[in-house]
């Protein structure tokens, strides 16, 4: 995996000149207002030369307000967004449209529709090796693929971690994790304003698995860190073992009875 093909989100605006050090150039920045789970910049602290992400669900107030900030956004590379209202409103822009979909992009059909619309696509991490492989191998442009962070597992408009608190007489926390009996899983979720995010609560690394696919076919390899360290990150870019393989080995399970196969009642 080529350093200068990494693109990588910033948590403070201190990394920045840590990660170039090692060669990494490329940087993603979640717009404030605009974005949800990851730590959010205003406009003004965002370098010219920088990667936006909005991945919030957009109802019609957020996309007018979008509109009143379109020509301050025009200065940066491009948006990695989710609600297509942004790819309406930027679409006969010079800026690199990102498509990001996760749960969508799962196949090379669907990916390649997009690709005709928009500069790349973030390929789903959800999916097998086979899958994936076969994907980077068959799209009409580079895409982006995330090589290492915590899934996403799902974005409620509600602030759920408020409710339950105050329902159940609790300290307000925006960070909590949770656990689920029935898979034994740990989630990670985060709440502003704006809803709650959830995610996996490991992170998964396909770094290994990335220098197995057409490197010509990715024009980024996505790293999304939620609270790790530069240097921790470092170590994870030159092969430390931190997190799983995701569903690299294993199909993606659609309904709860499924987890019988595996033991768990």
């Amino acid at each position: 995996m080529k350093k200068q093909k990494i693109l990588i989100n910033i948590n403070n605006l201190e990394e920045i000149n840590e990660y170039k050090k090692i060669g990494i150039n490329n940087f993603l920045f979640a717009l404030n207002g605009f974005s949800i789970g990851y730590n959010s910049f205003e406009i003004r602290e965002i370098p010219e030369d920088s990667y936006i992400l909005i991945n919030r669900v957009l109802d019609s107030k957020d996309i007018d307000s979008l509109k009143t900030i379109k020509d301050d956004l025009l200065k940066f590379k491009g948006i990695i967004f989710e609600d297509l209202g942004v790819y309406q409103i930027f679409k006969d822009t010079s800026l690199e449209l990102i498509w990001n979909q996760a749960h969508f992009a799962t196949n090379l059909t669907s990916i390649n529709i997009w690709l005709d619309k928009v500069s790349s696509a973030v390929i789903s991490n959800e999916i097998t090796s086979n899958e994936i492989t076969d994907i980077v191998s068959g799209v009409i442009k580079p895409v982006i693929f995330n090589v290492f962070g915590k899934n996403m597992i799902m974005y409620s408009r509600r602030t759920l971690l408020s409710n339950f608190n105050k329902y159940n007489e609790l300290e307000k926390y925006n960070d909590m994790v949770l656990g689920e009996n029935h898979t034994n899983n740990n989630f990670l979720v985060k709440e502003t304003e704006y809803g709650s995010a959830f995610f996996n609560n490991e992170y998964f690394n396909y770094i290994d698995f990335s220098n197995t696919l057409n490197d010509d076919n990715i024009k980024f390899y996505l790293v999304l860190n939620l609270d790790l360290d530069t240097n921790t990150i470092k170590d994870v870019l030159e092969g430390k073992t931190i997190g799983n393989d995701g569903f690299l080995n294993k199909k993606t399970v659609y309904r709860m009875s499924e987890y019988t196969d595996r033991g768990v009642k």
